[in-house]
């Protein structure tokens, strides 16, 4: 049995990604890209999706996943994620969440006037910035950020990720803080999340360093940085590795830093 499965990336073209992307050839596609998600060639859904989000700093992207856009297509709620920061433009934030409690038609009118964003909790962000957001929260990522999402894939279509709209009449109205959930750059080793649905964790590795890992469960190893090997299988940068044995040994070929989720 392989120790791990190599994710297939698929590209998203959007109007506000990038032309050229880390450790992806895609230059020469002609095609500006917002998202590279990973998945399994045979098309299954693992509970966990692993996609890097890439913003031009002349283009701004908004997400907001509320519930009432999932529940119509059978779904208890929207999706849990994280953001681990890669890259950001001076200037570049974030919104998480709004600056004072909003009454549903606040929001509602607010959404359908296009001006929810004045709404938000604005954060400017860095590269090593980690933010870990709730369901039903309203989020934005600004222009000229590049990251590393990770969350529970709800199967929900592409295209509710870009409308604007508020929770459902009854739900509580989510405000979070402005400040980041945590910041560790890379270089760093440490727990990002154990409590959000998923575990996840930040490592780094020397050239040379061989360590073995102990999954009880899923996992998924995500290199940021470096390159190396999982039991011969060999792994770069911008990859996305599901591994599939309790004990994977992951060997280090350069200084390396990778993401660990769990669950």
């Amino acid at each position: 049995m392989m120790p791990g499965i190599k994710l297939q990336p698929t590209f998203v073209e959007k109007i506000w990604g990038k032309d050229t992307v880390p450790n992806h050839p895609i230059d020469k596609l002609g095609k500006r890209i917002g998202e590279l998600r990973f998945g399994r060639p045979e098309r299954i859904n693992d509970p966990l999706l692993v996609k890097y989000v890439y913003t031009n700093p002349r283009f701004a992207f908004q997400t907001h996943p509320w519930d009432l856009i999932v529940q119509p297509h059978g779904l208890a709620s929207s999706r849990t994620q994280s953001w681990y920061i890669l890259d950001a433009e001076p200037g570049a934030r974030v919104g998480i969440g709004t600056t004072r409690p909003q009454d549903q038609q606040s929001l509602r009118s607010a959404a359908q006037n296009g001006v929810l964003e004045h709404a938000m909790d604005w954060c400017a962000v860095q590269a090593g910035d980690f933010f870990f957001i709730p369901p039903g929260t309203p989020h934005v990522i600004g222009s000229g950020i590049s990251l590393v999402g990770i969350q529970h894939d709800a199967g929900l279509p592409d295209e509710l990720h870009v409308v604007p709209c508020p929770p459902p009449i009854g739900s509580p109205t989510v405000t979070t803080s402005s400040m980041p959930s945590m910041h560790r750059p890379l270089g760093c080793t440490g727990v990002l999340l154990s409590d959000g649905g998923f575990g996840l964790r930040l490592m780094h590795m020397h050239s040379g360093d061989l360590i073995q890992i102990t999954n009880a469960g899923l996992a998924w190893f995500i290199p940021l940085r470096g390159r190396g090997d999982i039991d011969g299988q060999t792994w770069r940068a911008g990859e996305c590795w599901l591994l599939t044995q309790a004990r994977p040994a992951i060997h280090a070929a350069s200084d390396a830093d990778y993401l660990f989720a769990t669950i």
